[in-house]
């Protein structure tokens, strides 16, 4: 047909030239009869035009000057996720796809022909012999048009459809104009993919798809035959509801077919014979719906798709193409619209939520409703149950951590059931997951991990402003801990009462944590109140996994971004997403909160159930009264945000049962972190283990922790001696011995006071039990006094008990044992109190005899003058003995 086409084509060309002048006088005249009887006797005559110019000028356009233009078709765009997964197809009621004239097979050119304009490639744009045959129809009540397919193009496009005979004759100028400027493939081409055929499908692309399921060339003689019928009167004519006339119309078309030749008697049979064989209307289902509707909402309103229009208007004309019911719009649509989802793993994330967190049934999901809110109306909660659920669900939000790509958004509740996203439209408390924010806020001011903060809990604090519902007054309650813990303890922990301190503390405060979580990603508005580093904002899963980046990638974060890349019909790149990693945080800022958020998930924190066995991080958090459970982690490649809660209102989550286990309340860390494993695990299985990067020089100054002064606590009580050495940031050690101190009473202490050492350094303090110590004498025989003294100022260390020790010198006559201790009072190992006195022996040389044999009698150890006297040299507490 192409050749002959071409062919046709020339001719036609020629003779318009020749007859355009005569053919206007003659339907000029046509006006005269006003009926169609008139028009075709009219046309059957021979008289001369000249008499009737002045009809010809009232009538006849000036079609020659006109601005004649075949427009642009609307067409679908598409999205589709990385892998090239098609997630959607839009357009505003008009599924239009059009093809060129080549690529449309031959078989179906030929059934539109047979049904429309059998002779279109021999007329010139008017068949005046189809227009007598239409007339001749309509006299014996046989209604029917007679316009050619270029006469329809032009109805269609330029003269609009009123019912006029100026209309009519403005029609027919039109359309041998359009076909002397344009081939006549441009103008069947334009026909084929604009006409309509029912159930939103133009174009017959769209109609092969949508009645039989198959593109244009899988299509069989009767099955384009059928396509074609559908041309003159879509809902007549509708295949799904009148099948009979259908068939009956379809039979005729292929008839004609066999009359033009363009089939065989054999075909033509075998096409009869075939069953009309329409399939259901199949919409398009996606398996990301709730990421179609986020992609349309940024195509429509973020201004970084300006490109697509400056109006709202403009920018819905170029992403759905034209309204159905619009016949002045032209152009629009036919986008490529390339997204970063996974959806593999998208699917994954939807049929965990759902296999923790089902929805329920429709009649359960009225009387879960009724329990939430059991003093509304019964008509408002049976409409409220069909669109909202009353039951436990979540969310799971990915990002990649170097390019920002958002990879899942998955929602745990169906787009059919409710069109709102939990995962990007949904704000909610994410607790203490907030607090990694006040941890770089508190590192960036000069706290380091090494600080020490009392995590008694609960702690009530003054504030400088009205803080809370008592006004200047804040307590704050939680877990807590019976003394000091560092600020890396505290964030493993997850220790309330240290980041309160953090939120108050002077070198910090809320409006620093405000700025450092816009700084990493968060885009919610904040309230900047000390109880924002608990969670008291509402945010998104997107934010959260995108604010978490950085912790990963040592202070790098990129924009999250869902949208790629977009192509125009043509395959023009109009818009690609340029990844731009900025640095948000301090390498070793970010380095050293690192540090306490991998302990979360080992065992040492609050997430032990979100272990996966590798590098890994993140924060538990649980809002207020239990309303929502949240786990944010990250490995070196990804951020995930887990939230767990109600869509319906913020309700505690206790004693419900879930995934088969009982819960009375929910946490972060009972909930969402096992989500968060069994996702993640599916994620990295096929990833090779890396680690975080190595942490950078320079991080002393964030990890050690400050000096302090030890105070002086000997003599206080232990209470306000264990309080002092807190309040200094010590960590105290209390060992209760034997004193003559009144009970309770310190002492000694290990570091004497005034020493500087680092906070957190342990200060041992003897405490008084009220009894005097008692002690096992030491053995001092074969010692000499000098280290007798000594060896008894060490067991006085050692035991407490301050002894007295007295010297008695006992006359020998061993030299061996001149100076040495030879016995001692009490005897060695006796058990010996506090202040006692011991005696110690020691051998001295006998006197010399006397040579005058008056020797007196000389006294006994320790005795009186005389040469048999001895000394008595006082050890501790003693004295030298006097002559």
């Amino acid at each position: 047909m192409g050749r002959k086409a071409l062919i046709h084509q020339v001719e036609a060309r020629e003779r318009r030239g020749r007859w355009f002048g005569a053919l206007a006088t003659l339907l000029s005249i046509a006006v005269i009869a006003s009926t169609w009887i008139g028009l075709v006797g009219f046309l059957g005559a021979n008289a001369a035009f000249g008499t009737f110019e002045e009809i010809r000028d009232e009538w006849v356009p000036d079609v020659e000057n006109m601005e004649l233009s075949l427009p642009d078709l609307s067409r679908i765009s598409r999205i589709y996720a990385s892998s090239g997964e098609l997630l959607a197809e839009l357009h505003d009621g008009r599924n239009s796809q059009p093809v060129r004239y080549q690529d449309i097979p031959e078989t179906v050119v030929q059934a539109v022909l047979a049904a429309e304009d059998k002779d279109f490639f021999e007329h010139d744009g008017i068949d005046f012999e189809a227009i007598a045959s239409a007339a001749a129809d309509s006299i014996s009540g046989n209604l029917r048009g007679g316009s050619t397919i270029t006469q329809q193009v032009v109805k269609q496009v330029f003269v609009g459809d009123e019912i006029s005979i100026r209309r009519k004759v403005t029609e027919a100028f039109v359309a041998a104009e359009l076909e002397r400027r344009f081939p006549k493939t441009q103008i069947l081409e334009y026909y084929m993919n604009s006409v309509y055929f029912g159930s939103s499908a133009y174009g017959v692309k769209a109609a092969a798809l949508e009645f039989f399921g198959k593109d244009l060339d899988e299509l069989s003689v009767a099955e384009a035959a059928t396509m074609a019928v559908l041309i003159r009167n879509p809902t007549f004519y509708d295949p799904r509801r009148h099948p009979a006339r259908v068939v009956e119309r379809r039979n005729n078309v292929i008839d004609i077919m066999l009359e033009k030749g363009w089939v065989t008697e054999e075909e033509a049979d075998a096409a009869k014979d075939e069953p009309l064989g329409v399939v259901p209307h199949q919409p398009f289902v996606g398996e990301a719906d709730h990421v179609v509707a986020e992609v349309k909402r940024q195509l429509l309103n973020d201004p970084k798709f300006s490109m697509l229009g400056a109006t709202a208007a403009e920018r819905k004309q170029a992403i759905f193409g034209c309204p159905a019911d619009d016949t002045t719009c032209e152009g629009g649509g036919g986008l490529r619209i390339e997204t970063t989802v996974d959806l593999d793993l998208q699917k994954t994330a939807n049929e965990i939520l759902r296999k923790w967190l089902p929805p329920l049934p429709p009649d359960e999901n009225l009387e879960a409703c009724q329990q939430l809110f059991p003093d509304e109306d019964p008509d408002f909660l049976e409409n409220y149950a069909e669109n909202h659920s009353c039951a436990p669900t979540g969310a799971i939000t990915m990002v990649d951590n170097k390019t920002g790509a958002v990879l899942v958004m998955a929602s745990g509740l169906d787009f059919e059931f409710t069109q709102f996203d939990l995962a990007v439209q949904a704000r909610r408390n994410p607790g203490s997951a907030f607090k990694p924010f006040g941890l770089v806020a508190a590192l960036e001011n000069g706290i380091t991990l090494g600080h020490r903060f009392n995590a008694a809990s609960p702690q009530t604090f003054e504030c400088p402003y009205v803080c809370s519902e008592e006004g200047n007054k804040w307590t704050v309650g939680g877990t807590g801990v019976n003394g000091y813990v560092t600020l890396h303890e505290a964030t493993a922990r997850s220790l309330n009462t240290v980041f309160a301190q953090i939120a108050l503390h002077e070198d910090v405060g809320p409006e620093k944590i405000v700025e450092v979580a816009h700084r990493m990603g968060i885009r919610s508005p904040l309230t900047p109140v000390p109880s924002l580093v608990l969670g008291t904002s509402e945010v998104t899963t997107l934010e959260m996994a995108s604010a978490y980046t950085p912790f990963a990638t040592q202070g790098l974060w990129a924009e999250p971004f869902l949208i790629s890349r977009i192509l125009d019909a043509e395959g023009n790149v109009i818009y690609e997403h340029e990844v731009e990693q900025k640095r948000v945080l301090d390498e070793r800022v970010a380095a050293a909160a690192l540090r306490p958020l991998r302990d979360v998930p080992t065992g040492k924190g609050t997430a032990s159930r979100a272990n996966i066995g590798r590098p890994q991080g993140g924060k538990t958090g649980t809002h207020q009264s239990y309303r929502d459970a949240w786990y944010v982690g990250f490995t070196p490649e990804y951020s995930t945000a887990v939230w767990v809660g109600y869509e319906a209102k913020q309700q505690p989550l206790e004693n419900i049962w879930i995934n088969g286990e009982f819960y009375s309340r929910v946490y972060g860390g009972s909930v969402p972190a096992p989500i968060w494993a069994e996702f993640m695990q599916i994620v990295m299985e096929d990833i090779p283990v890396s680690d975080f990067p190595p942490e950078p020089a320079g991080m002393d100054e964030y990890l050690r922790p400050p000096k302090t002064r030890v105070p002086n606590v000997v003599g206080l009580h232990v209470d306000s001696a264990v309080a002092r050495l807190r309040e200094a940031n010590l960590n105290p050690i209390v060992r209760e011995a034997p004193s003559i101190e009144p009970e309770g009473i310190v002492f000694a202490q290990s570091i004497g006071g005034g020493a500087e050492v680092d906070m957190g350094t342990g200060v041992t303090i003897s405490v008084s039990n009220g009894r005097p110590p008692t002690g096992s004498l030491p053995d001092l025989v074969g010692m000499s006094f000098d280290a007798a003294v000594e060896a008894l100022r060490a067991f006085e260390a050692e035991t407490g008990v301050r002894v007295n020790l007295t010297r008695v010198d006992q006359p020998v006559d061993d030299p061996g044992a001149h100076g040495i201790i030879i016995a001692t009072d009490p005897e060695p190992g006796a058990e010996i109190a506090y202040g006692v006195t011991i005696r110690a022996v020691v051998g001295v040389p006998p006197p010399p005899p006397d040579p005058g044999g008056n020797g007196g009698n000389g006294g006994g150890p320790g005795g009186g003058g005389g040469p048999g006297g001895g000394r008595g040299p006082g050890g501790p507490g003693g004295g030298d003995g006097d002559d």
